[in-house]
Order: structure tokens, then sequence, then C-alpha cells
């Protein structure tokens, strides 16, 4: 039963290959500009992510200054000023939040190892492989969060181009799937 409702769902999509193919191929250009041209990724990674911070700033304040939604008003507009805050200031200086998501990533690798090597010494059973990977995530991590601007600019550009040229690349297998079940 699954398989011929998952059946109905590809056959129902199957026209829509070539947009797709089409937003696939746009993943996978941006994924390569990504890739070329670091400094302009952490500069449109960090626009993004004042964009974020000013737009959820904006909601917050308007929820506190609401009369509904829940009862702490005053935390809803401290967290908004703070927000629009970063958001400005991130786009005076755009770098400075791409830089930002680099070294949160790396204090998440590394907090995320020291829970790993705990586990790993707790364990009785993928003992090694646990504390290993502890290892190797602290390094990284710590790698990471005392990584000065260019390695973190380049590192940003490194995880966004693999990611759009991997999320480009699946697209388009799949609208060539599509394509192959709209002739069939």
């Amino acid at each position: 039963m699954a398989s011929a409702h998952s059946h109905a769902r590809w056959v129902r999509h199957r026209g829509n290959w070539g947009w797709i193919l089409a937003y696939g191929l746009v993943s996978i250009g941006i994924g390569v500009l990504a890739l070329a041209e670091p400094l302009a990724t952490g500069f449109a990674t960090g626009l993004f992510l004042a964009t974020l911070l000013i737009l959820g700033g904006a909601i917050a304040l308007a929820a506190g200054f609401s009369t509904r939604g829940w009862h702490n008003h005053w935390l809803d507009i401290v967290t908004g000023l703070v927000a629009i805050a970063l958001g400005l200031l991130i786009i005076w200086h755009p770098f400075l939040g791409a830089i930002s998501i680099v070294w949160f990533i790396g204090a998440w690798l590394f907090t995320g190892g020291i829970l790993e090597l705990v586990a790993g010494f707790r364990a009785t059973e993928h003992r090694g492989m646990l504390i290993l990977l502890g290892i190797v995530d602290m390094v990284l991590g710590l790698y990471l969060f005392l990584a000065g601007p260019l390695t973190a600019l380049f590192v940003l550009a490194l995880l966004v181009g693999l990611s759009f040229l991997f999320r480009g690349a699946m697209l388009c297998l799949l609208a060539l799937r599509l394509r192959r079940l709209a002739r069939s």
C-alpha cells in the first residue's frame, strides 16, 4: 500500500521535472559561486543573518507591545531590541555575522566532543568509536572556534557551497527520474 501511494505521488509530480531540473542546476551554480568566492559568500551570509535578526526582532517587539501573546512583554521587548541591534551591527559589518556562524559551529562541535568523550568513557560498547569521535569533534571545534577571519570565511563558503552542490545534484537526479516516469 505504501509503495502504491508513493508511486501515485511521483506520477502526480512527473510533469514538473523541468522546473525541478532548473532548480537543481541553479543550486549547483550557486554552490560553485559560493566555493569560488568565499568573501562574497561570507558577505551574503552575513546580510542574510542580519535580515533574519531584524525581522525576528521586529516580530518580538510587536509581540511585546501587543496585548495578546504570552505574559512576559518585557522579555519580548528586550530580545527584540537586542536582535535588531545585532542585525544592524551585522549590516554595518556583514563579515562579523558570517564569522560568528563559524565560531558558533566550532563551539557546538567542541561541546559535542566533550559530551561524546564522557559518553565514551562511560560506555561499555563502542567505547573506542565514541572517544575517537569526541576527540575529532573537539579538535575540529577548537580549530573553527579559534580560526582567524579568513579561515572562518573559507570554511563557511565551503559549507554553503557543498550544501548547494549536494542539493542541486539530488534535485537533478530527482528531475531525471520524474522525466523517465513522465515518458513511461
